[in-house]
C-alpha cells in the first residue's frame, strides 16, 4: 500500500479505518433493515418516512444524517469484505492475530457478530414488467446457525480488500491533486503572457500622449516634491489631461501641477 500511494499510514491509523468502515457498515445495514426503508443502489438514495429518520437520529444524529444526505458509497464493497463471516465465529482472532486494544474496538466486534446485518439490494431491469422491489436480509450472527454454503472469507483478506480499495481512493485523489495544479500552473502561466504582451505595448505605443510619455517629461523636471509627483500620477490616468501636460509650454507645466 505504501508503494502504491506513497504514504505511510502506519498500522494503527489502518486499523483505526477497518473499525470506523465497520461500523458505518452495521449502521447503514441496520437502517436498511428497518421496516418501510428502500435504497436504490443506482442514486444510492435513501427512501424512509421521516418518523424513520427521528428515530435513528436518536441513536446516531450525525452519522444517519449523512446516509439520509448521501447514502452509503461502496456498501456492496463493503458487504463483500464484512459479511463473509459465519456464526462460528469467522471474526474472531486466530492465533496469528493481536486481539483488540480497546473496549471500543471489542464492542464494535460483539454489536458486528450478533447484531450485524447486510441487506443485498438487486438492480432491477428497466424493461421487466413489474418486478416486485424487495430486500434480502440475511442474519449473521445468531448462534447455532450456519450461513449457506459460502466461502468462509479470513480477516488478512479482508483487509487487504480494504487496503486495495482505500489505496484506489487515495490514487485518485492524488491524480485529482496533480491534475488541478497543473491546469492553475496553465492559467498562470496564460495570465503572466497576456501582462507581458500589455507591457511590451505600452514600451512601444506609438501614442504621443500615452503614460511613458508623460512620465518622462515628470521625471525631467525639477523641484517637483513627492506629494506633487503623486497628484500627477494620479492625474496621467486622464487622457485629456495627458494631452493638455504634453502640449502645454515647458513653464506652464510646474505650475499647472501645483494646482492638482
Amino acid at each position: 500500500m505504501i508503494a502504491t500511494t506513497k504514504m505511510d499510514y502506519g498500522i494503527e491509523r489502518l486499523k483505526g479505518k477497518w473499525n470506523r468502515l465497520r461500523k458505518v457498515h452495521r449502521m447503514f445495514s441496520e437502517l436498511l433493515g428497518h421496516t418501510g426503508v428502500t435504497w436504490d443502489p443506482n442514486t444510492n438514495k435513501v427512501n424512509a418516512a421521516e418518523e424513520v429518520w427521528q428515530h435513528f437520529y436518536t441513536v446516531n444524529k450525525s452519522d444517519y444524517k449523512i446516509f439520509k444526505r448521501e447514502g452509503c458509497k461502496h456498501y456492496h464493497i463493503l458487504g463483500e469484505i464484512f459479511s463473509g463471516t459465519t456464526a462460528t465465529g469467522g471474526l474472531g482472532n486466530a492465533s496469528t492475530q493481536l486481539p483488540a486494544t480497546s473496549d471500543e474496538e471489542r464492542q464494535l466486534e460483539d454489536d458486528f457478530l450478533n447484531q450485524g446485518v447486510h441487506v443485498h439490494v438487486e438492480n432491477i431491469d428497466d424493461d421487466a414488467d413489474e418486478v416486485p422491489k424487495r430486500s434480502r436480509r440475511e442474519d449473521i450472527g445468531t448462534s447455532g446457525e450456519r450461513r449457506r454454503k459460502e466461502p468462509k472469507i479470513s480477516k488478512s483478506d479482508k483487509l487487504e480488500a480494504c487496503m486495495a480499495q482505500w489505496s484506489s481512493t487515495v490514487s485518485l485523489k492524488n491524480e485529482e491533486t496533480e491534475l488541478r495544479t497543473l491546469y492553475l500552473k496553465e492559467k498562470l502561466s496564460k495570465i503572466q503572457g497576456q501582462s507581458c504582451n500589455q507591457t511590451e505595448f505600452e514600451a512601444t505605443s506609438p501614442d504621443p500622449y500615452s503614460n511613458i510619455v508623460c512620465l518622462d517629461i515628470l521625471n525631467k523636471m525639477e523641484g517637483v516634491s513627492n506629494e506633487v509627483y503623486m497628484k500627477a500620477l494620479k492625474a496621467f490616468k486622464d487622457p485629456d489631461f495627458r494631452v493638455s501636460f504634453v502640449r502645454m509650454p515647458e513653464a506652464r507645466r510646474g505650475p499647472i501641477l501645483e494646482l492638482l
